[in-house]
């Protein structure tokens, strides 16, 4: 995945959280406790409003809940299910369907900064007030990220505690492994979409 489609991916998902979208997570109709991660997988069915591609193998959808009056965002990495093919996404636009998801608390790095400098080329002015911020050493960046899933990249602060990150290394986080940096994140939801079908009872 190219930096520019990381930062808009990253800069679309902020959008939206920072829009009040975590406070109205959805209901789920019904809950089953299965493992993953030792993470509850949450049955939901909606209308589906958009889905945009985020850079493969990532999708970003829109579903709206008109009973409910309020629409989420979700996560969908199409390469773990390969039965669905991307293209019929579209398709499903305006229509419901039924889904599996999870839900956690992620920390989203948005910023790395290395003598008040940013590696990202991202300027103080496009990052919201409020974000969390960790000083320490870079860890987990010793090469870049290749293919379409990121690396897990480590900033350790100075009383031996650590933060992981889910993100791709460019080549400024590689000249910057271990050395002292800042990373600024924030701490949001993430629905993660794990099986998508079309609820051809309510599309009657």
């Amino acid at each position: 995945m190219k930096i520019n489609s990381l930062l808009l991916f990253v800069g679309f998902v902020l959008f939206n959280a920072c829009n009040g979208q975590e406070k109205q997570t959805p209901k789920p109709v019904t809950t089953e406790k299965n493992e993953i991660n030792e993470i509850d997988i949450l049955k939901e069915f909606g209308l589906l409003k958009s889905a945009e591609d985020s850079g493969y193998p990532f999708y970003t959808l829109e579903i709206e809940f008109p009973e409910r009056k309020f629409s989420e965002f979700f996560v969908l990495n199409i390469a773990d299910l390969p039965e669905l093919d991307p293209g019929i996404l579209t398709e499903w636009e305006g229509k419901y369907v039924s889904f599996e998801y999870t839900s956690e608390i992620i920390n989203a790095l948005l910023d790395v900064r290395q003598n008040g400098k940013s590696l990202l080329g991202v300027k103080p002015s496009e990052l919201p007030k409020g974000l969390k911020k960790i000083s320490g050493t870079l860890s987990g960046a010793a090469k870049v990220t290749e293919g379409d899933l990121p690396s897990t990249i480590k900033i350790h602060d100075p009383k031996h505690q650590s933060l992981e990150f889910d993100f791709f290394v460019i080549q400024e986080l590689v000249d910057a492994e271990g050395k002292l940096v800042v990373g600024y994140y924030d701490r949001r939801t993430e629905n993660k979409i794990i099986s998508l079908k079309l609820a051809t009872e309510f599309n009657k």
